[in-house]
């Protein structure tokens, strides 16, 4: 069962954080075991959960989407687990130039964590929660 913290507030919307247990599927001599990480959803990025896994030398965020069907192309890839061994969960492979992690995340805990993020942002509404005039204006800011 997910452990749930304290709704984090951010002006009127709240951000929903997940603390779960991933498992790691490959080099289990090297990274073996379970992983604590934080699932974050921000309602002001409705398109995307935050992964946050907690190291040594600090805290590490992914972005991830995609649980019923496979998604990402490329540095983040989800797909639903295919093998009787691995059923009811989804497998999260992250790709860095330094390597790559496959995990895995039980569909009890991701199904928990995602119908509290749909209590936040129903279904079919995440546009309305988008501020694309600051987007815009972000992208069109000058850098120097």
């Amino acid at each position: 069962m997910p452990n749930h913290s304290e709704p984090l507030r951010s002006g009127p919307l709240t951000i929903l954080v997940s603390e779960v247990r991933m498992v790691c599927l490959e080099s289990p001599g090297d990274r073996g075991g379970e992983l604590p990480v934080s699932l974050v959803y921000d309602p002001e990025d409705p398109y995307a959960v935050a992964v946050v896994f907690h190291a040594s030398e600090g805290d590490v965020t992914w972005m991830v989407t995609g649980a019923s069907g496979p998604a990402g192309d490329g540095d983040v890839m989800v797909w639903p687990a295919l093998t009787p061994d691995l059923d009811g969960a989804v497998v999260i492979r992250l790709q860095a130039p330094s390597g790559r992690l496959v995990l895995r995340l039980g569909m009890p805990e991701l199904d928990d964590f995602l119908g509290r993020s749909l209590s936040l942002v129903p279904w079919g509404t995440e546009s309305a929660h988008l501020d694309l005039d600051a987007l815009v204006a972000d992208l069109l800011e000058p850098r120097g």
